[in-house]
């Protein structure tokens, strides 16, 4: 947007003009004016406005008649006239003594409607975009309300689909806004490759995604979707399957997924550094709390020296010393694993170490982003409740429980 320099003097016209885009930024640049060179007006004209009173400009504007403005003031003046998002344009001179501010309206959005959609309704569509019957017009608002239906048909696997916002004038200020939908064939996933994979197969780490490849049978399990939400999900069951297996310092170094528009078939990739694999060393267990030893507590290590390192069995075995010892009414006790690497013999020495943590107690459970799943159905998988002591082994626990029940994509 070009701005105009305007040099402000004790006689001269004052006449600033701004134009800007729809609820693009304004920066109207201008040459200062000094206190002795400050103008002032008489009364403020306001012209334009079909919806918006005229007093309501005025008070934006923040300028009383009678008051020495400069031309950071007008400046300032035009960005609130703007920031309200009632305006397409807005420009400001003085005429004698009187300052004039001109304005065109933005359009009032009466409806918004989906023209051509038949796998995703109406009411669906309807909760995601930002425009509202009601709500002033705005057309960075348009265009990103268009690129979120086109991210939620992506991920029901049409990539293919092409989302074009139109308007309809009717008269008044008034529009329809329509976006019109060609969903576009399913987008498909040609093919899976793994890259850095040396002790497991291709074929092996693809049962351990829940990302397959397009198949006669894709259309049933609709599991061939491309989705980065559902990428990161399987890059989770990777390291899951690796830090299992012996593989502590595993990695997944990149994923990507390269669209062949041609075929509407997506060709994914995901390298991968697997790192050396390791034992179980020495397995131990301390205890601070009075009234629990070690002997206590070992039937509970699930780690045995010369087993492959696994992440599952140190979880399962902090679980299981944690339940113990809360069981002898140590509520509040903390379970830490200490590993002690021996890089030239690949193992690992665990330090199971049992302290009394502080006394705190879980005042509220709050559960976010279950759509279909009732409240009820995750807070059963739970074994701690509002006042109970709060144990973070216990939340593992449960978060453990709601990812196999196989309803979400991600617990967290």
């Amino acid at each position: 947007m070009k701005s105009k320099t305007v040099l402000l003097s004790a006689v001269s016209a004052v006449a600033i003009s701004a134009r800007v885009l729809m609820g693009a930024a304004v920066a109207v640049a201008f040459i200062p004016a000094t206190a002795a060179h400050a103008a002032s007006f008489r009364s403020i004209d306001v012209r334009g406005n079909q919806r918006v009173e005229a007093q309501t400009i005025r008070d934006y504007v923040g300028i009383k008649p009678g008051e020495n403005y400069s031309a950071n003031d007008l400046d300032e003046a035009i960005k609130r006239l703007y920031s309200t998002g009632l305006f397409s344009d807005v420009s400001v001179s003085q005429s004698g003594g009187t300052l004039v501010i001109s304005v065109t309206e933005n359009l009032v959005i009466n409806q918004v409607l989906f023209s051509g959609n038949k796998k995703i309704k109406d009411a669906a569509l309807t909760g995601q975009v930002q425009l509202k019957g009601g709500n002033a017009l705005d057309n960075n608002t348009l265009e990103q309300d268009a690129e979120t239906i086109r991210e939620a048909y992506r991920r029901i696997g049409r990539a293919d689909v092409t989302v074009t916002p139109t308007t309809t004038d009717l008269g008044e200020g008034r529009v329809n806004v329509v976006f019109e939908i060609q969903e576009g064939d399913r987008t498909k996933i040609a093919t899976i490759n793994f890259v850095g994979n040396n002790t497991f197969s291709d074929r092996r780490l693809a049962e351990v995604i829940s990302t397959k490849k397009s198949n006669i049978l894709s259309f049933i399990s609709r599991n061939d979707v491309y989705d980065e939400n559902k990428i990161k999900a399987d890059e989770e069951a990777l390291r899951r399957f690796y830090f299992n297996r012996g593989f502590a310092d595993f990695q997944v170094i990149s994923s990507t997924a390269d669209m062949d528009d041609a075929s509407n078939k997506y060709s994914i990739t995901i390298t991968i550094e697997e790192g050396e694999r390791y034992n179980f060393g020495d397995v131990s267990v301390e205890s601070t709390v009075e009234g629990i030893t070690s002997e206590d507590l070992a039937g509970a290590v699930e780690t045995r020296k010369g087993d492959n390192y696994s992440a599952k069995e140190v979880e399962d075995t902090i679980i299981g010393i944690s339940e113990r010892v809360a069981n002898k009414g140590y509520a509040f006790a903390q379970v830490t694993p200490r590993g002690d690497r021996d890089f030239a013999n690949r193992t690992i020495n665990i330090i199971y170490t049992v302290d009394q943590g502080p006394k705190t107690y879980v005042d509220r459970i709050e559960i976010r982003g279950n759509d279909k799943t009732r409240d009820y159905v995750i807070r059963r998988e739970f074994d701690l409740a509002e006042g109970d002591a709060f144990n973070q082994v216990m939340i593992q626990k449960g978060k453990r429980r709601l990812e196999k029940l196989g309803f979400f994509e991600r617990v967290e």
